[in-house]
This record gives structure tokens, C-alpha cells and sequence, in this order.
């Protein structure tokens, strides 16, 4: 039974080694993350730069998805650009919950200042829930 324990230690390795990096693919602050095709990428400032992070599917509240600005910071109003891979759409909505005013986004936006919406007539820093889907 002792080689069944090693196995298992060394399976639990592995898996630790998996999570963490896949959590360092998820919120990348050191440099510009790109889609992997079927990923989309949001970012803190504006032409992909700044923290980043990768969306899995949708987000009915950003306030739920950390990271944008250092410890305890989230994801909502701090949206500057989007990285959206070809095949695919980014609806964003103006509250939780796929709430308030709504576009779809099916290129990347480099700037989201550029694009007509309800805070300060554009959408900059102004996106609380996303709902992604393959076109």
C-alpha cells in the first residue's frame, strides 16, 4: 500500500501544478494576454494593456470576478478594451444580470472610449455583466 500513497501524493502534485497555472493564465498582470480562439480577453486599459483577464464562458456580475487594479478590486466599470477571438460575440450589459443598456461586440475593441454607450456616451469602464457566445 505504501506505492498506492507516493501515487496518489504525486497526483495530487500534478493537480496543484495544473491549478496553479491555469490561475496565472486567468488573470495575467504582466503582459498582454491573447484569446486562445475560443477564449475572450478583457483588460484594464485601453489597447490591451494593463491587468488582464481571460472570460470563461459568461459573467452575470463582474463584482463576482477579481483582479483589475490589486487586491480586492473586481471586474465591473473597469473594463478599458477587448480582446474577442474571430467566430465569436461579447454581448456587455450596463448592469448585474444582463441588465440596463446592451451592445455586442464581434471584433476585438481596442478602445472602448470609441464606442457609443450609456456612461459618458461610451463604454468605457462602464461594463458590469458580459454573456459570451460562438457565432
Amino acid at each position: 500500500m505504501p506505492g498506492n500513497r507516493i501515487m496518489t501524493f504525486k497526483s495530487c502534485a500534478i493537480v496543484v501544478g495544473l491549478l496553479a497555472a491555469a490561475i496565472g493564465v486567468a488573470c495575467d498582470d504582466d503582459g498582454p494576454t491573447m484569446p486562445t480562439g475560443t477564449t475572450v480577453v478583457v483588460y484594464q486599459d485601453t489597447n490591451y494593456r494593463g491587468d488582464s483577464r481571460v472570460l470563461i464562458g459568461n459573467q452575470p456580475d463582474l463584482d463576482d470576478l477579481p483582479g483589475c487594479g490589486g487586491a480586492g478590486a473586481d471586474w465591473d466599470d473597469c473594463i478599458s478594451s477587448i480582446r474577442i477571438p474571430s467566430g465569436w460575440e461579447l454581448t456587455v450589459f450596463e448592469h448585474d444580470d444582463y441588465e440596463g443598456v446592451t451592445t455586442t461586440f464581434t471584433a476585438d475593441v481596442p478602445d472602448l472610449h470609441l464606442q457609443q454607450g450609456p456612461c459618458g456616451n461610451d463604454w468605457d469602464d462602464c461594463i458590469s455583466s458580459i454573456q459570451v457566445r460562438q457565432r
